[in-house]
């Protein structure tokens, strides 16, 4: 299941009264769609078809959101070489592991070419190929050490789950492929946990202390009284680490226990966030990550981290240079990144601020940033016109990030890319983690 961390489900596409066509898959959409191309009124249009693979030929009934068209598969005519059986009974239902009918290999060059083709319209940025480098994950199930749920009562129930791919509808699941055993041995129990409430809310389950699954609940409307009650007893029985429950309108949450996230850094030691807080969800290729990064700053740099969170990177790259400023707006991440920090006996400059309009100082000269989907782009701008020499950029999104490069590039080309690294860190999605260490090129004089 992906981490879409902002943003809203699209709305349920409106039925067009048509016959099924048959479409003939040539690719795959950065959301994971299949793309088709058909003669609709007249003229050539593209399809996205939900669950279909590269190489199917499939009968689908065209159904139109906007100007966007979008196709149900009725029947597969002929399946893909790609096509495998989705190995969870929830892929077809649940909107999270949008590419789990692919087999590995195919996801894995999906995902590769989704970042390449977004890259390649950055003005300046040549021979991209030859300097990418991909980290495949050892484990493609079971790795997720962070879930996100939704909850909504229904009919004097609650119902929990994953939502259906673009609607606001629950998927209720009790198993989950890829998510850590110990969350998904709580999932059967969220419902009932939640019985009697009102309203609806999100649940973010993290492995907390213990290797035991914290939970953290955020509540618009009226829980009942068991709720609080069966959080308590969850936690002694020694079910869960702890749990924090916000109800909309409350000043301060409700502490039972331990509801901290609790990972390993790149240096095995323990690394905290806050309830609920932003955590990588593949542990292992966290490391990787914040590995490649901290080796990409050379060593006492006078260095800039935006977008710093609990501090992943930040543990990274302090170990390379004392000369060290870590941005975050989340006040939570901040002093759970001073936290970890102090466990290690680090020293960097944490400050709360909103990383995106941050000025960059004249003595900074590397910018590293790991922004949120949406991306950065003033803070790529304040960085284009800064004297900075280097910039280390992490993205979670191939289109926003070759927006956000083109910023940096402004026209001049300001920059060229010295290494691109791919991580995959969410196995059965559409989604990448992509490195990009760029250096400002050197003017030279006629």
């Amino acid at each position: 299941m992906a981490d879409l961390r902002r943003g809203r489900a699209a709305s349920s596409p409106k039925r067009r009264a048509s016959a099924p066509i048959r479409l003939h898959v040539t690719g795959l959409a950065g959301g994971g769609d299949g793309l088709a191309r058909s003669e609709i009124d007249g003229r050539s249009r593209m399809i996205l078809v939900p669950g279909a693979a590269p190489g199917d030929v499939v009968d689908a009934e065209l159904l139109q959101a906007q100007a966007t068209l979008r196709a149900r598969i009725v029947r597969i005519v002929e399946p893909s070489p790609d096509r495998v059986p989705p190995p969870c009974p929830h892929a077809e239902r649940c909107g999270g592991c949008d590419l789990m009918h692919l087999s590995i290999d195919a996801q894995r060059r999906h995902r590769e070419e989704l970042v390449l083709q977004n890259l390649a319209r950055v003005p300046g940025l040549d021979g991209l190929s030859a300097i990418v480098r991909v980290h495949h994950a050892d484990d493609t199930e079971r790795y997720r050490n962070r879930i996100r749920l939704g909850a909504q009562s229904v009919r004097g129930g609650v119902v929990v789950g994953y939502r259906a791919p673009r609607s606001h509808d629950l998927i209720e699941v009790d198993t989950c492929l890829v998510a850590n055993p110990a969350i998904e041995a709580a999932l059967p129990h969220l419902s009932t946990w939640l019985a009697g409430s009102s309203g609806s809310g999100e649940l973010t389950l993290q492995i907390g202390a213990g290797g035991l699954p914290a939970v953290a609940l955020r509540w618009k409307g009226e829980l009942a009284a068991g709720v609080f009650a069966g959080a308590e007893r969850h936690v002694h029985a020694g079910r869960w680490a702890g749990a924090e429950i916000w109800i909309e309108g409350s000043k301060e949450p409700a502490v039972i226990g331990d509801p901290s996230g609790v990972s390993r850094a790149v240096d095995g030691l323990p690394l905290l966030t806050s309830a609920g807080g932003f955590t990588q969800a593949h542990e292992a290729m966290s490391a990787r990550l914040a590995a490649r990064v901290a080796e990409s700053v050379p060593e006492a740099a006078s260095t800039l981290e935006l977008f710093c969170g609990a501090g992943n990177l930040t543990l990274a790259i302090a170990r390379r240079t004392d000369k060290l400023e870590a941005v975050e707006g989340d006040a939570r991440a901040i002093e759970a990144a001073r936290k970890n920090l102090a466990a290690r006996e680090l020293r960097a400059k944490l400050v709360c601020a909103d990383a995106n309009h941050v000025q960059i100082p004249s003595s900074v000269r590397v910018v590293v940033l790991d922004p949120p989907r949406v991306g950065a782009p003033d803070a790529c701008k304040r960085i284009a016109v800064s004297r900075a020499r280097r910039v280390v950029m992490v993205s979670c999104d191939p289109a926003t990030l070759a927006r956000d490069l083109g910023l940096l590039q402004g026209e001049g080309r300001r920059w060229h890319a010295v290494s691109i690294d791919l991580f995959e860190m969410f196995p059965h999605t559409s989604h990448i983690e992509t490195l990009v260490v760029l250096d400002r090129r050197v003017e030279t004089r006629a």
